[in-house]
């Protein structure tokens, strides 16, 4: 099942026209998902975003990776999801800016990692965290390689991301009541 639609508006980043795409698709062991791309040809803006198309519940998935195998264990990250690695010290937040994709563990660290590289081309970082950085991607290459040990925990209150895998634990969480 594949719907696709697209549509013209305002570039949020330089105010001329981009062009929203919308792509509505079914994902085995999730359910039906609706990928969205922004993109303006001007400025270079560019985001995508991962929702749940049903209804989502408030959800937190954590899986235990010691092998090449956990490496496979796909993520659904949507912008309102948060991914974290306590072991490596990666904390992913949702925000408004904040990009969707589908991907696997392996994926989501090469991502982080070339994150980093970037940071690292930056003049105005600093030694102090260029060793910071540098022991972080030696670390996220042992986790690439399946050298050490580590857990993967995706939170997302609007039920929009997943770990889907033989290992993942799933766990429903408490929706917050608003303030009154």
């Amino acid at each position: 099942m594949k719907k696709k639609f697209s549509m013209a508006i305002d570039c949020p980043s330089c105010g001329k026209k981009a062009v929203m795409t919308e792509l509505i698709r079914k994902i085995p062991n999730f359910g039906k998902i609706l990928l969205t791309n922004l993109n303006c040809r001007e400025c270079g803006f560019n985001l995508n975003d991962v929702m749940n198309a049903g209804s989502g519940k408030p959800m937190k998935y954590e899986v235990e990776v010691n092998s090449v195998k956990d490496l496979k264990t796909k993520i659904v990250k949507s912008s309102t999801s948060s991914v974290e690695v306590p072991e490596l010290g990666i904390s992913l937040y949702s925000g408004s800016y904040s990009e969707g994709y589908i991907t696997n563990i392996e994926g989501f660290l090469l991502r982080t990692k070339e994150a980093l590289s970037s940071l690292m081309r930056l003049k105005d970082t600093p030694e102090k965290e260029m060793k910071r950085i540098e022991e972080l991607r030696k670390k996220i290459c042992k986790a690439v390689n399946a050298e050490i040990s580590f857990r993967v925990i995706l939170e997302d209150a609007q039920g929009n991301g997943a770990l889907i895998g033989r290992k993942v634990k799933k766990i429903e969480l408490k929706k917050k009541k608003p303030k009154t």
